[in-house]
């Protein structure tokens, strides 16, 4: 099931794209300054007898500020919705037996740290510049990876057998299973990164000078090791995608970009941003029908089924709000 693993990751990829960008651009000088307001910790919202506080509130609501540019009465609402998410997740991570180790929040963190062009250590002080504790950040991690393995395992079984299912339905209509394709790629993600307050010139400069990284870009290897030593660019591991997976602009620049090279830089809310094609690899047979299923199943199911879930924890749960 080559696409299973990315249901987490396209759960948590804008979010964790934007604060590395944002970490990436902040100062690693300077004191961060704490109000008295913010140094009281009261009791927010109790979910299942497991507390929320003010502090927690004010942190991921901080860290949110920091990633999407949220102004500070959304932010508050967006991390109070998100903590109590988080709670009744990890509660049924709990539940399930789903354990992740300090070490394995550490090893993300470390993958994390190291896209921004920092050491842990500087990604934490990075982070207390900019008003956010690191165990926000690490507590952040730990719920994303438990709720991605109970998500994977919710529908592992059933794409396994709408997968089957449906190469049965093809021999059925004695269908040549030979004459389906299906084109995969293996993709990383290039993020120049430009402040929504960035001047037009600033703009202009940042486009230059991925367009600049793309006439250069030659191979995965060299080119990814290029991008990574460059200021304000993260280098994000997409995997492998199959032509269903992309969104239809994005597919066919990547049909006419050759292997080893980069898209043409497009403008998002991070900066620009290209994507390597590392490889592309074409399918054909029942293998094609397969991951075609599993990346349709899990493109669609992956964000409905976390939905679903959830939903259907905050019904059981006993949830009070201060």
């Amino acid at each position: 099931m080559q696409h299973i693993v990315t249901v987490a990751r396209n759960m948590r990829g804008a979010l964790l794209a934007a604060t590395i960008a944002a970490v990436a651009s902040l100062s690693l000088t300077g004191p961060v300054l704490i109000t008295p307001a913010q140094a009281e910790n009261n009791i927010k919202v109790v979910v299942n007898d497991q507390a929320i506080t003010t502090m927690d509130v004010q942190s991921r609501a901080r860290l949110l500020q920091l990633a999407m540019h949220l102004a500070p009465g959304a932010a508050a609402k967006a991390a109070v919705d998100e903590l109590v998410d988080e709670q009744l997740r990890l509660q049924e991570g709990a539940r399930r037996g789903v354990v992740v180790t300090e070490d394995a929040v550490v090893a993300a963190l470390t993958t994390i740290a190291s896209r921004s062009k920092l050491t842990v250590p500087q990604f934490e002080q990075a982070l207390a510049h900019g008003g956010v504790p690191i165990k926000t950040f690490k507590d952040r991690i730990r719920a994303q990876m438990v709720w991605g393995r109970i998500i994977r395992a919710k529908i592992q079984q059933d794409i396994k057998t709408e997968s089957a299912d449906l190469i049965q339905q093809m021999r059925n209509r004695e269908k040549n299973a030979n004459s389906v394709t299906a084109s995969d790629y293996m993709l990383q993600r290039v993020v120049f990164a430009v402040q929504r307050s960035a001047s037009p010139a600033d703009v202009n400069r940042r486009k230059a000078e991925a367009e600049a990284m793309r006439g250069k870009f030659r191979t995965c290897n060299e080119g990814l090791a290029m991008a990574k030593g460059l200021r304000e660019v993260a280098v994000i591991n997409i995997g492998r995608k199959l032509a269903s997976e992309v969104p239809p602009g994005l597919k066919d620049e990547l049909e006419k970009t050759p292997e080893g090279h980069l898209t043409a830089p497009q403008r998002s809310d991070l900066g620009f941003e290209m994507y390597a094609v590392c490889s592309k690899i074409e399918v054909t047979g029942e293998a094609a029908v397969a991951a075609g299923l599993d990346a349709e199943a899990l493109d669609k199911r992956g964000e409905e089924t976390s939905k679903k879930l959830t939903q259907e924890l905050k019904q059981k749960a006993n949830i009070i709000y201060r």
